[in-house]
């Protein structure tokens, strides 16, 4: 770690705990950037990058370093934990910076010919842009709401609308599904104050009565609760629980590419579905959540897990 040098000061906690875990990593497998890139996807410039904290590696890079250095299975769910803590401080610094980031302005009308000329007129003779004894001496001058007061307000009204139109195109998804300036994925989930509140949803059933069932269908999602995430292949895998409903259930997004999605709970089994709706049923929730808990999906051929203690893993 010596000759690494230090990371920026503005690095979050989470972002720097997993930078400087993946440079002992890299000492420890004895690869310099040349044959990191000739034994992974990634280039030698990619492992710069990610090894001095300008852009967050991807799980899959930092994966394949943990296997290259000899990690164990039990150190790379742990890995994938902090993993997980760092992409999410890494999306919410996006976050408040595209929040941040000033809103360009539109620039301002030309004046048209007469109103320019009033003022040059008017700076020559001492005499102010209102109607007066001398106004008629002015060269140019025309009165308000003339011709020249139309113009101006004419220009103004259209880049008024020119603007408008601008904010309005930044909302428009492209034809890739995400809108202008919106952050990659993954996307922020919505907040919780988003659609009808907990309170205003009656669920349908409880605990027992719930396995089997849809919970957006059975009223529970209105407050279902994320309990474990893992972001894997530009997917996102989630646990949820309801407390009203006293059930969890599992879910994937985005559904596509998805050939199945499973949910593991005590007294329910195992509950396989397929990716039409992006969710499996529900299972009553047990006592202790954790471990007892889990949701897999099948992604590109590879099965990824995440247990409601949010420790996660791919075979």
């Amino acid at each position: 770690m010596g000759r690494w040098r230090p990371l920026p000061q503005d690095v979050r906690p989470e972002v720097r705990r997993l930078v400087e875990r993946l440079r002992l990593l890299k000492d420890r497998s004895g690869l310099s950037y040349t044959a990191l890139a000739a034994k992974t996807p990634y280039s030698a410039s990619s492992w710069q990058r990610y090894l001095s904290a300008v852009t967050l590696p991807p799980w899959e890079a930092v994966e394949a370093l943990a296997k290259l250095s000899g990690t164990e299975r039990r150190l790379l769910v742990r890995l994938s934990v902090q993993w997980e803590s760092a992409n999410e401080a890494w999306e919410e610094a996006n976050r408040r910076r595209a929040r941040t980031k000033p809103v360009p302005t539109a620039p301002a009308a030309p004046a048209a010919p007469g109103v320019a000329a009033t003022s040059a007129g008017a700076a020559a003779t001492g005499v102010s842009g209102g109607a007066g004894p001398n106004t008629a001496a002015v060269p140019g001058w025309r009165a308000p709401g003339g011709p020249g007061a139309r113009s101006v307000a004419v220009r103004a009204a259209r880049w008024s609308v020119a603007l408008a139109s601008l904010v309005l195109l930044a909302c428009v998804p492209d034809a890739s599904g995400r809108g202008i300036g919106r952050p990659a994925w993954p996307f922020p989930l919505p907040s919780e104050a988003a659609g009808p509140a907990a309170d205003e949803v009656r669920p349908r059933c409880r605990g027992e009565a719930c396995e089997g069932r849809d919970p957006v269908r059975a009223g529970c999602q209105a407050d279902g609760r994320v309990v474990g995430r893992y972001d894997i292949r530009n997917h996102r895998i989630e646990v949820y629980r309801s407390i009203r409903c006293a059930a969890v259930w599992g879910a994937v997004t985005p559904a596509n590419d998805v050939k199945g999605i499973s949910l593991s709970a005590p007294g329910a089994g195992q509950l396989w579905e397929d990716s039409q709706d992006g969710r499996t049923a529900m299972a009553p929730a047990p006592e202790n959540l954790g471990s007892n808990v889990q949701v897999c999906a099948v992604i590109a051929d590879r099965h990824s897990c995440v247990d409601a203690g949010k420790r996660a893993w791919t075979d």
